[in-house]
């Protein structure tokens, strides 16, 4: 294992500025992100109470297709349903023992919809295919997707090999803007903001955008039709529904310990008679779509900031594919480094198809300037014992809910 470990200008949370996005539960790709990987872990224990072991998947492609309906205030007509679609590779059988791959799709669609955008109806307006790419390649023996038995789906006792030549990145601390940006929008979604608010969906949107001491909090939040008889009623909602966002925000610990002038905006594309009106409280329910790979990052934000990739970690192999695991490694290393020295740091872990999960090609460290060798020792320790942990993170992504590590990212970076 290659370690580079030297010191680099961190980026800064406190001059210049900072732009972080988060997308809401509701939103189409993050019901997107939040089915692939409900399906890979309903997939994966079921595999592993039938025949001891997860069976290769790689399900990273899930894509929805939004409804066709026709909306106004009062009421909603969907014309086309929503259509959930599974792109990927998936083990049809071990054994000659079928999976039931169709129903634990379309069980992790209707579940997922439902909780995530606390609306039952919407799952009677969803359908729900499979395109499984699943065959025999020579870059794998047969039995990768072909098993004969349960042994076959094991992890070598050597150790598992990475399944993809990647690299996945993170920094530590969190910006004040990321831990923003996940408490407003869990606030809003949460039951003590909707209480009297009856009408608000889940699909919601916050954007922060800090220059120096401004912040500019712009937030959408959808309607639901039938909630609302008029643009009166809407316009209501909505101021109502500002002065309580608006309150929120200036009481939160991040803006109270600074200096910022604060400007927030909700729903700006209202004008004239224009409202966020959305069948299910989503704008899945209006056509929009969704697609995995395009919502939050591993660390519950998309952000201006800091060292980011392009893996999508929703729906790749728990145990094996570095997509997903060395994300979260990375996130861990990153916060281990951070709690010990307490130095800013960005991770960059790589790998190479067919290495060593447990040996990645790079391991690349930033840290904000104080650097010394004690410092170089550490991080080496605390990389080891982070990689030597890769079985019991895959546990844990088992263990732990989609939806639950949706509103707290940090839950699965817990040992």
């Amino acid at each position: 294992m290659r370690i580079t470990c030297h010191e680099a200008l961190v980026s800064s949370t406190d001059f210049g500025f900072n732009v972080v996005e988060r997308k809401g539960i509701g939103h189409p790709d993050s019901l997107a992100d939040l089915i692939a990987e409900e399906f890979s872990r309903r997939y994966s224990l079921h595999g592993l109470d039938r025949f001891g072991a997860v069976p290769n998947h790689w399900v990273d492609k899930v894509a929805l297709v939004g409804a066709e309906a026709e909306v106004t205030f009062g009421r909603y007509a969907v014309h086309k349903p929503i259509s959930a679609y599974l792109f990927g590779k998936v083990t049809r059988s071990v054994g000659g023992q079928s999976l039931p791959i169709e129903g634990l799709f379309r069980a992790a669609v209707e579940d997922v919809l439902a909780e995530a955008t606390g609306s039952d109806d919407i799952v009677c307006s969803v359908r729900s295919f499979v395109e499984n790419t699943a065959g025999v390649g020579a870059d794998h023996p047969v039995s990768f997707y072909l098993p004969s038995a349960g042994e076959e789906c094991r992890v070598p006792g050597g150790g598992a090999l990475a399944n993809d030549t990647a690299f996945c990145s993170a920094y530590a601390p969190a910006d004040p803007l990321d831990v923003l940006a996940i408490d407003v929008e869990n606030h809003v979604n949460g039951s003590s903001f909707k209480d009297g608010l009856d009408g608000l969906g889940s699909d919601v949107k916050v954007m922060l955008v800090r220059s120096g001491s401004v912040l500019e909090v712009t937030v959408c939040l959808p309607v639901y039709p039938e909630a609302v008889g008029s643009h009166r009623e809407y316009t209501a909602l909505v101021s109502e529904a500002y002065g309580r966002l608006d309150a929120f925000v200036n009481e939160h610990p991040v803006v109270r310990r600074r200096p910022w002038l604060t400007r927030l905006s909700v729903n700006t594309k209202d004008h004239g008679r224009n409202a966020y009106l959305a069948p299910f409280g989503t704008s899945l329910g209006k056509g929009d779509c969704g697609l995995v790979g395009r919502g939050n990052k591993a660390n519950g934000v998309i952000s201006a900031s800091g060292g980011a990739g392009v893996e999508a970690l929703a729906g790749k192999n728990p145990m094996h594919h570095t997509g997903k695991l060395y994300t979260l490694a990375a996130a861990r290393l990153a916060d281990r480094i951070h709690a010990k020295l307490g130095v800013p740091n960005e991770v960059v872990l790589v790998s190479r198809n067919g290495d060593r999960l447990d040996d990645p090609s790079f391991v690349g460290v930033q840290l904000a300037p104080r650097d010394s060798r004690l410092e170089r020792d550490a991080v080496e320790e605390l990389t080891a014992a982070t990689l030597a942990e890769l079985p019991l993170l895959s546990e844990r992504l088992l263990a732990l809910s989609p939806i639950d590590r949706f509103r707290d990212p940090s839950l699965v970076l817990e040992v």
